[in-house]
């Protein structure tokens, strides 16, 4: 394990902020093409993440294609095979292609386990802050003549901190020393900004804002053992509870935990002044019982989810996963649209370090993004709207029950690994 400080001073062909599934599996593969790879995350692993946790048919066909498929089933993973939606008493179970369910905690650890192997350096409980270059405000405002400009950058500077610096707000000269005793300046040849919603890492660079969409829902999640009592939890069955201020899935994982990802309105998060009541809320409305542990589990929460990115690349920068905006996933195809990303990314690192950055690449990548992922979010997009009014999800839940083969259609375009990734 690396900490910021025996960093310090050291060159990266790439430099990839934030291990989930997309940083941890663009380290891997970065490290596989023989780039030079540091991976950085602010949480000390391994950690739990507000998150769902199913590995779609898409993202088991792409772990496949990358040699992991027999790492991902040592993970004890459970299995599923049916989508369960819950809605005012209603009922509408939609069959899927086998997925596994595993929790964050396992899934991240062991792809960045898998990275490490590779040769991949990794740093945890660091903080990254993407330095600002003269280029990037020339780029906001002037991008076809700032292309000459930008190549005097050579490399993008990241400074690293510990997570846990103490701060003295009452003592800012000791701050100060602290931060720079603590520091390290590292160099890049190109960042990988994976960092999540808002990606706090570019925060100094105001053009690669991200703000929440109006009306944006709060996450919520947990792990919890499973009671004897959360018998009606089938284990190869995703339950979603919807109501109309929020809906929650619930799956069985590993170890014979239970993991819940939820989405609720913020308005009734006010109005409960508790995650647990909102929570128990969407079940009752749903007509499903509250699964027995969740009272005594700890619920983490979020900011508020719904956004998009401004930009999602720039100079000797590209963006992946929920740092390029987050639409609300349903059964894995968070983890898939990730795992896609940093799979379609690579050959663009690949390019830039070994034959330099040009301003092009910036653009391929938001062509190659728009084709591979942006597009195959319009279901999701559409499903999530779908919830947020609750009158349109019984006629919907009708039409699904009526036209199975329209449903199958949806489902396979949603686990289908997209004809422009297979092309790369």
């Amino acid at each position: 394990m690396n900490n910021a400080e025996s960093l310090d001073g050291q060159y990266f062909d790439v430099v990839i902020i934030g291990a989930g599934v997309a940083g941890a599996m663009t380290g891997l593969l970065s490290s596989r093409a023989g780039l030079r790879t540091l991976l950085v995350d602010r949480q000390r692993f391994p950690r739990h993440k507000v998150c769902g946790c199913c590995v779609n048919g898409r993202a088991v066909q792409i772990l496949k294609q990358a040699g992991l498929e027999s790492g991902l089933k040592d993970l004890a993973a459970a299995t599923t095979s049916e989508l369960a939606v819950r809605y005012r008493g209603r009922s509408l179970d939609v069959p899927m292609p086998v997925n596994a369910a595993v929790s964050r905690r396992v899934m991240d650890q062991w792809l960045v386990d898998e990275a490490v192997a590779c040769g991949c350096l990794f740093a945890d409980d660091v903080t990254a802050m993407v330095e600002p270059l003269p280029c990037d405000a020339i780029l906001d405002h002037h991008a076809v003549s700032a292309s000459v400009t930008a190549e005097s950058s050579h490399e993008r500077i990241i400074v690293l901190r510990p997570t846990g610096t103490v701060h003295h707000a009452t003592h800012p000269e000791v701050t100060s020393r602290q931060s720079e005793a603590s520091s390290a300046r590292v160099f890049a040849r190109v960042a990988v900004i994976c960092d999540g919603l808002g990606h706090p890492s570019l925060h100094q660079l105001s053009s690669f804002g991200a703000v929440a969409e109006h009306g944006s829902r709060i996450g919520l999640g947990a792990v919890f053992p499973r009671a004897a009592v959360d018998d009606w939890i089938k284990p190869d069955r995703v339950l979603m509870a919807v109501a109309q201020h929020g809906y929650a899935g619930v799956v069985e994982i590993e170890n014979q935990q239970l993991n819940l990802a939820a989405a609720v309105d913020p308005a009734h998060l006010n109005q409960t002044k508790s995650p647990l009541r909102s929570l128990e809320a969407i079940f009752h409305s749903a007509g499903v019982p509250l699964p027995a542990e969740l009272c005594h589990a700890s619920i983490k929460g979020t900011v508020p989810l719904t956004r998009s990115a401004r930009r999602i690349a720039g100079h000797r920068l590209f963006l992946l996963g929920d740092a390029t905006g987050y639409v609300e996933p349903f059964t894995g195809e968070g983890m898939a649209w990730a795992l896609t990303a940093a799979t379609a990314v690579v050959p663009l690192l690949i390019t830039a370090v070994r034959d330099g950055w040009s301003a092009n690449l910036g653009t391929r990548w938001q062509v190659v993004f728009r084709e591979i992922v942006r597009r195959e979010q319009k279901i999701c997009r559409l499903l999530s709207a779908a919830l947020r009014q609750p009158w349109l999800l019984l006629p919907i839940m009708t039409t699904c029950r009526l036209f199975p083969s329209l449903t199958r259609h949806l489902v396979s375009q949603i686990n289908r690994v997209p004809e422009a990734l297979e092309s790369l």
